[in-house]
């Protein structure tokens, strides 16, 4: 049955503050959890997302993934994701979509309104204010203080039909692109390759011995134009293991079991 409005966001912890902070039920909100930042987009929206599910495998160390996996493996968590999208114009009479200026956010974005592209029903969004806590001007719906959601809602705005048509061809483009990575400035989405912050992630190594959590929280808040999760930079820094950039001490199955340090 469809709702009166459904609210998307991307993450549980987004999720929890607009219920939280609207006191809505758990069927108002759709979660979008994909990180669409960074890996392949080209199946993304089929019904059987291989390439972005061995993606992800690949980026989750032994201990996250089983965690995640919980769930159902990673193809069928993306797959009911992308048929969840497929089905919104039949979930709801009206949308708000709520993004901050990450990639990620400004991805789902896209891909909502594409998945929306031939439905009349209203959208609004609700464009999170910049947060000055990072010090970059970078903000997410999770990082709304409960309080503020009620004032953030109030400030929904209709997403007009040229907007609503510009942004889901553009995530059509994006979708056909190769970059692996994707950056977001001043309402422009960028493609990058994958490794593009592998310098920056180096240089947060040191020449002894530190725990791997320490070294990947450096970059963690300063990389810009995407949130870098942990999962994230420490599978950059196992690539750069095993490019013989670092060592790592220990098992490299969860981020908490090893140390690393510059090879010698």
């Amino acid at each position: 049955m469809a709702v009166p409005v459904l609210h998307l966001c991307c993450g549980d912890s987004a999720a929890e503050v607009i219920r939280a902070g609207l006191t809505l039920p758990e069927a108002a909100v759709l979660i979008l959890r994909d990180d669409l930042a960074v890996g392949p987009l080209a199946d993304v929206d089929s019904g059987r997302p291989d390439a972005r599910a061995a993606f992800w495998h690949a980026v989750f160390p032994d201990e996250d993934r089983e965690a995640i996996e919980t769930g159902g493996a990673f193809v069928d968590q993306l797959a009911a994701e992308a048929a969840a999208l497929r089905g919104l114009p039949e979930a709801a009479e009206a949308f708000v979509i709520w993004h901050g200026n990450g990639a990620a956010e400004q991805l789902m974005l896209r891909r909502a309104l594409w998945a929306l592209r031939d439905a009349a029903m209203p959208v609004r969004e609700v464009a999170v204010a910049p947060d000055d806590r990072r010090g970059d001007g970078m903000t997410a719906v999770a990082m709304l203080e409960r309080q503020r959601v009620a004032a953030a809602e109030a400030t929904a705005r209709p997403v007009p039909a040229d907007r609503r048509a510009a942004l889901a061809a553009e995530w059509e483009r994006l979708c056909t692109d190769s970059g692996g990575l994707r950056h977001h400035r001043d309402g422009i989405i960028t493609t990058h390759p994958i490794d593009a912050h592998d310098a920056e992630i180096l240089a947060a190594v040191g020449d002894d011995w530190m725990p791997a959590g320490r070294a990947v929280g450096k970059p963690m808040g300063t990389i810009t134009g995407f949130f870098a999760t942990d999962a994230f930079c420490f599978w950059r820094l196992r690539q750069l293991a095993a490019q013989g950039k670092v060592e790592i001490e220990g098992s490299p199955t969860t981020i908490r079991g090893c140390r690393v340090r510059r090879t010698r």
